[in-house]
């Protein structure tokens, strides 16, 4: 496995191991046979996602402040999206043609990322819908600098994150705002917020984490503030966790007003997300070598993981009858680990290969 772990920042990997355990666990309880009672998982997914996007932003922030440094241009814009499509379409497009082909399922819309924008119907790839929020942000994120670099090159970066912070705030507290019950408001957050294609939040704010980075050096802020920032991150996970507990079992209106709850929803997350990414990015973790090859390999296949694993999750769930739901759970993380790295190494690591040729 030495592959997976060559020239990696291991406290960044462990965040996307850590990301794609969570969702992982989480859908992995209904192959049990009394989901209900490990309901608490469904939090944990949740937060995955969100640091998925936080940490997203971070590093396709900090590859644009780098790529920028000369003057946002047509040139640089045009080498980051095929670097990207490159890192994110083969396996994304692998996937689609599998089960067009072995299901005889097919929805053109999903090969565009409209499948939300058009249709609003998740059903053939249901995680699909957190990478459409993620190809958008690659395509309007450099868009909006080179558009902000008009009024001021300096800031272009800073102000185009404050931008997305902005709209993808102020947009969800409208829609929550128009909802008059609790029940409409519920359904709201479901269909219309947490799926919405310019969810941008996390990945703003992980790009104004970026900034920071470059331009102040996050390990020395961290070293400067380590005795506020770990309790802080400490108390915040634990507030975290019963906050999201409220929401997702429905008891939104418990501390807050149902709408206000909703509204600061995605927001808490995605700034436990950005403490939690400062920590891990600033500390120098010192792991076995066997460790630190599994945390590696977790994190390089985590988007095939991500991509894969709700087929294998549907293919178990129905042999569930007769089978004892703990063997059921380890063939899962099993396969979704096996799956993800065939992925990887056939799909995925060729492609780069390709794209390192012709967009170095």
């Amino acid at each position: 496995m030495s592959d997976f772990s060559r020239n990696r920042h291991i406290g960044l990997d462990l965040a996307r191991s850590i990301a794609i355990i969570l969702v992982l666990l989480s859908h992995s309880r209904f192959l049990t046979d009394f989901p209900e009672n490990y309901f608490f998982l469904t939090v944990g997914a949740k937060f995955g996602v969100e640091l998925f996007f936080v940490l997203s932003g971070f590093l396709i922030g900090t590859v644009l402040l780098r790529q920028f440094e000369a003057g946002p241009s047509s040139r640089v814009l045009s080498r980051f999206w095929l670097r990207r499509w490159f890192r994110t379409i083969p396996a994304y497009f692998s996937l689609l043609f599998f089960i067009w082909i072995f299901f005889a399922e097919f929805d053109f819309l999903y090969f565009f990322f409209l499948q939300d924008l058009i249709r609003g119907n998740w059903d053939l790839v249901p995680v699909s819908w957190s990478l459409v929020i993620e190809e958008w942000f690659y395509l309007i994120f450099p868009l909006l600098i080179l558009l902000c670099s008009v009024f001021s090159k300096k800031n272009a970066f800073l102000l185009s994150a404050l931008a997305l912070l902005l709209v993808s705030f102020s947009y969800p507290l409208g829609e929550y705002f128009a909802c008059s019950y609790n029940a409409t408001q519920l359904t709201c957050f479901e269909n219309e917020i947490r799926k919405s294609t310019f969810r941008f939040g996390s990945l703003g704010l992980g790009a104004i984490l970026a900034y920071m980075s470059v331009k102040h050096d996050l390990k020395k802020i961290f070293r400067k503030y380590i005795r506020f920032l770990v309790p802080f991150l400490g108390l915040s996970s634990f507030l975290l966790a019963s906050f999201c507990y409220q929401v997702v079992s429905g008891e939104t209106d418990r501390w807050f007003p149902t709408s206000v709850t909703l509204a600061v929803f995605y927001p808490f997350m995605g700034c436990v997300a950005v403490l939690l990414i400062i920590c891990l990015y600033s500390v120098e973790f010192k792991f076995p070598k066997f460790a630190k090859d599994a945390i590696s390999y977790t994190s390089i296949t985590s988007y095939s993981n991500y991509l894969w694993h709700m087929l294998l999750f549907n293919y178990l769930n129905s042999l569930s009858e007769g089978v004892f739901s703990s063997y059921l759970v380890v063939i899962f993380f099993v396969a979704s680990f096996l799956a993800a790295g065939l992925s990887y190494i056939f799909i995925e690591k060729p492609f780069l290969r390709l794209r390192d040729k012709l967009v170095p």
